[in-house]
This record gives structure tokens, C-alpha cells and sequence, in this order.
């Protein structure tokens, strides 16, 4: 008999339901942390959660999706997104849109970015979208080598002018 440690479970990744959204409330929140601690001038109020939880509601499965992944039943990660229209001007074609995407910070660098991507991917293909796009902040170069190293193009820089009202 070996002395050696049981494996670590492998997480899981899974299509997200409605039932999911509360149980990722404190990723959600860890992300949006996250980003006011990279750089990111929003801030959001008490009601958020809810708000966006209400929002993915009432479209999920249909114009918006949900990734979540999962270690012995506990969310890990997650990825949100949604089916836009590019204006005429543009193409008028369908895209996708990922609005948001966490991983607790220790499961990180291993796979499960990148297999919430892959599942998005494919979902966002399955509704023939033609591009996919999402944002990232400049200081976060973690998230940014992992979208690169799977594919991913810089296109644009969003610039913010942030006006104060007095």
C-alpha cells in the first residue's frame, strides 16, 4: 500500500442554471473586488448582484449563458455572457459577449480558465455567432496571457474619462 495523498478531485465544468445564480454571488463579488483592485473606476452598489442575477435570469439558455465550475459541489468559477447584434453599420451580424469570468484565486493557472472558455466558445458557436469579444483590464496581464495563449486578439484599448459632478 502506498503512502502517497489521494488525488485531488478534478473540478468539473457544467452549464450554469438558474439555481446556480445565488450560489456564485461571492465570486461575483470576489470578481468585481478584483477589478477595483486592477484598476477598474466603476463601482457597483448593494444591489448589483441582484440586479445582474435578474438580468441573467430572464434570458438564460436563450441570449445569455452560464459556466460554472465546480470542486465537491462548491463553485470554484464562472463565466456570463450574451448574444449582441452589431449595428448595421457594422455587419448587423449576431456576437458574443463574455461579461464576466472568475476563478478563485488558488485554481488558478491550472485549467479551468480555460475550460470555462471552451465552453463558452462552444455555446456561442452552437448559436452561430460570428466573433466573440470581451474585456479585460490592461493591469490584469494574468487574464490577459490566458486569453492569448488560447487564441484571444488585442483590438482595442477603452479609454474612460472619468467626470465628477460636484
Amino acid at each position: 500500500m502506498s503512502n502517497s495523498e489521494p488525488p485531488m478531485p478534478t473540478p468539473i465544468v457544467r452549464p450554469g442554471t438558474t439555481s446556480d445564480l445565488n450560489t456564485i454571488e461571492p465570486l461575483w463579488l470576489a470578481l468585481y473586488q478584483h477589478h477595483k483592485e486592477h484598476g477598474m473606476f466603476l463601482e457597483i452598489s448593494s444591489n448589483s448582484f441582484k440586479d445582474w442575477a435578474a438580468q441573467m435570469n430572464a434570458a438564460l439558455g436563450r441570449f445569455t449563458c452560464l459556466f460554472v465550475a465546480e470542486l465537491n459541489g462548491e463553485p470554484i468559477g464562472f463565466l456570463a455572457g450574451s448574444i449582441k447584434t452589431l449595428p448595421r453599420y457594422f455587419g448587423g451580424f449576431l456576437i458574443g459577449f463574455i461579461s464576466e469570468v472568475f476563478v478563485v484565486p488558488k485554481y488558478r493557472r491550472g485549467e479551468i480558465g480555460r475550460r470555462l472558455m471552451a465552453n463558452a466558445t462552444d455555446w456561442f458557436a452552437a448559436q452561430r455567432v460570428k466573433r466573440i469579444e470581451l474585456q479585460v483590464l490592461m493591469d490584469n496581464g494574468g487574464a490577459r496571457k490566458l486569453y492569448q495563449e488560447i487564441g484571444w486578439k488585442e483590438e482595442l484599448v477603452q479609454m474612460v474619462f472619468p467626470l465628477q459632478s460636484k
